[in-house]
């Protein structure tokens, strides 16, 4: 197979594996999908032309996976620090493991290679911290330079998506967005529960960001839905999975 009908073939598969990933996720971004495809293509054919020494497997996929990240769904920082951080732990005790039964060949590096590759790993997972009990997230949406901020609560339940754009959807109570509401852009949303369906009118904020002790964060693109009728329970708002990695 030529170089180009290897870039092509690659390309294609890389950009409908990605985008297919992007529209589950919500942040399907055409631009962004073409460039990460692009260069997910090019790095196979560097590796599959030039093998060495830049398909080392520890340094290549670890910056192809971090710069997937950036360029096709835009992750913000901590979570491309956090990837990256994975993958060399990983990577290190991978490496150091699959070298112990050659110690007497390979030289005394596989038992600390594996050795710094399992503590990254631990001191990664032991700095986690555990969500907050209550879940909740604070949210501000700005519309047509309006603004209104209320909490909400984030329900892993909450699989709605916006069908046109694929992105996840804030349910809200309409008292919640009073002097908020856009005068156009609405679109009808249909949803399904366990004490049946119906329909609800949502509509995409110009702006959305979550405040929270780290201040000030964009938060993923999502669509604003207004409820039909009070939410149950004591939440008013109901923000979906996506934003747990905000709290």
């Amino acid at each position: 197979m030529s170089i180009e009908l290897f870039l092509i073939v690659n390309g294609l598969a890389d950009v409908a594996l990605l985008g297919a990933t992007a529209r589950a996720l919500g942040l399907l971004r055409w631009k962004r999908v073409l460039a990460c495809g692009g260069l997910c293509a090019l790095c196979g054919a560097l590796a599959a032309s030039r093998p060495y020494p830049f398909a080392a497997p520890c340094a290549s996929l670890a910056l192809l996976a971090v710069a997937s990240l950036w360029l096709a769904w835009g992750c913000p920082a901590r979570v491309l620090l956090k990837t990256a951080a994975f993958l060399c732990g990983g990577a290190l005790l991978a490496g150091g493991a699959s070298l112990l039964p050659f110690w007497a060949l390979r030289g005394p590096v596989a038992f600390p290679c594996a050795l710094c590759g399992a503590t990254l790993l631990t001191l990664i997972l032991a700095a986690k911290k555990p969500l907050s009990g209550d879940c909740q997230v604070r949210l501000s949406i700005t519309v047509d330079g309006r603004t209104a901020r209320f909490p909400a609560l984030i329900d892993t339940g909450n699989r709605l998506r916006e069908p046109m754009s694929g992105q996840p959807v804030v349910i809200a109570e309409a008292r919640l967005l009073e002097g908020a509401l856009p005068a156009s852009g609405w679109r009808e949303l249909h949803f399904g529960a366990v004490g049946g369906g119906g329909r609800m009118a949502c509509f995409k904020p110009s702006g959305l960001w979550i405040e929270g002790r780290r201040g000030r964060t964009r938060a993923p693109e999502a669509w604003i839905a207004l409820s039909p009728g009070p939410l149950p329970g004591s939440a008013r708002a109901l923000a979906p999975a996506e934003f747990a990695g905000f709290i």
